[in-house]
């Protein structure tokens, strides 16, 4: 018996390489669909930040300044430099972000509630942002994922008024995901509040302090509920969009994905920050570059009046034929802050391709840890049963027993008399 050679015609990388699903997502990430929605949430999020600041402006007349704008602002967040304390990917010299600047914005000021160095007025700042940026990307991240989720899995473009649907029914679903371990942790904080006004008296601390253990468990239940929240909130809306399920299958399928997998978890998310943030670079530089070349390009006509028009115009400081600077006009402010919005909105469809990569990224790391942990083909998902139903229309037998169908009774018009009626029923 001789051996053969095995010719090899065709590698299956979606069955080796099951990972590289993820490089399927930029197509999706700029399609009409999944931009709209991102650039609608994108702008609406800023609108809870305001409001909360305005309300409780005490409260943010202390906090850091360049925080503010970023929460205030639809692009800032992720134009802006890391935070302090992450240290981003650097490769050739380029800092490579990108989908983690979206983790960070979404989770660090919900993150800040937790500082015990804030005031009461501070923490009902964070909080009610926090609850309003849920909101709006509960509803923006779900249609994305399900508009992403079709196309991964069979292949389907699912239009915008599909995505709306889909996330009009849901959302509640999906945000109740995301508050319930927060509101388990509130839970957990009644006992050791009680613990905490003992302490205003000595043999209150000696109590407490005999009891310490019981605030330690607490804590620990905390750590895992905050944990697995922390990580695994947007698997939480992309369980939803995939599977159609209830708010507590969501949250113990994303807590077993983080906890049984960690590893497999961190392989997918490097992968996608990596590639997440190569696409960022590109598409940061293009917007940054077309508000440069826009000045650039304006600047050699309006600096023919003499100085420097361009720079006076970004300062916001215009200058007399002397030099000398001048109160700027109503013209002049009006022009700046009409320029400075068309600007945003460069940056902020920018911003808005990287909010939707991050969840199509998120949709495809959902169906890998799903193969991983329950052995679910990826080309699995909920489709919504859309058959109609039509009944047979009545029937009558005529005078030799045969059914038909019954002619419809006719209705009555008002203003018709007797022999209209007569005349419709015979037709």
């Amino acid at each position: 018996m001789t051996d053969r050679p095995v010719v090899i015609q065709k590698i299956s990388w979606a069955d080796l390489c099951p990972w590289t699903i993820i490089f399927k997502t930029l197509p999706i990430a700029t399609s009409f669909t999944v931009l709209t929605l991102a650039l609608l949430a994108v702008a609406a999020t800023p609108v809870g930040w305001w409001i909360s600041e305005f309300c409780l402006s005490e409260a943010t007349q202390t906090a850091n300044v360049e925080e503010l704008k970023n929460n205030s602002s639809p692009y800032r967040g992720v134009f802006s430099d890391t935070a302090d304390g992450l240290e981003p990917l650097e490769i050739l010299g380029v800092r490579i972000t990108g989908p983690r600047e979206v983790f960070d914005q979404l989770v660090s000021p919900a993150a800040k509630m937790f500082n015990r160095g804030i005031g009461l007025d501070q923490f009902f700042y964070y909080l009610f942002g926090s609850l309003w940026t849920m909101v709006v990307w509960s509803f923006a991240g779900l249609g994305i994922c399900r508009v992403a989720l079709l196309r991964l899995t069979r292949g389907e473009h699912a239009g915008l008024d599909d995505a709306f649907e889909f996330a009009v029914v849901n959302w509640t679903t999906a945000f109740g995901s995301i508050v319930a371990p927060l509101l388990a942790v509130v839970v957990l904080c009644i006992p050791t509040f009680i613990l905490g006004l003992l302490m205003g008296l000595d043999i209150g601390v000696l109590l407490v302090g005999l009891l310490w253990f019981i605030v330690i468990g607490i804590s620990i239940l905390m750590s895992i509920l905050l944990l697995g929240l922390c990580f695994g909130w947007p698997l939480m809306v992309a369980s939803i969009a995939c599977e159609s399920q209830n708010s507590f299958d969501s949250i113990t399928r994303s807590f077993a994905y983080v906890f049984q997998r960690p590893f497999h978890y961190l392989f997918y998310a490097l992968l996608a920050i990596f590639f997440g943030g190569v696409a960022w670079v590109i598409v940061s530089s293009l917007a940054d570059g077309v508000v440069a070349l826009t000045y650039w390009s304006v600047s050699w006509g309006a600096n023919l009046f003499g100085g420097n028009r361009l720079d006076e115009l970004v300062m916001g400081l215009p200058r007399d034929a002397d030099g000398n600077v001048t109160e700027p006009s109503t013209m002049f402010q009006a022009g700046r802050s009409a320029i400075n919005f068309w600007n945003a909105v460069i940056k902020s469809l920018a911003a808005a391709f990287l909010h939707g990569l991050f969840w199509c990224l998120t949709s495809a790391i959902y169906l890998l840890l799903r193969k991983d942990v329950d052995q679910t083909e990826m080309d699995e998902i909920y489709l919504i049963d859309e058959k109609r139903t039509y009944t047979l229309p009545p029937l009558q037998s005529d005078e030799n027993g045969i059914p038909q169908v019954r002619r419809p009774e006719p209705d009555f018009y008002e203003g018709n008399d007797s022999e209209d009626l007569e005349q419709t029923s015979d037709k």
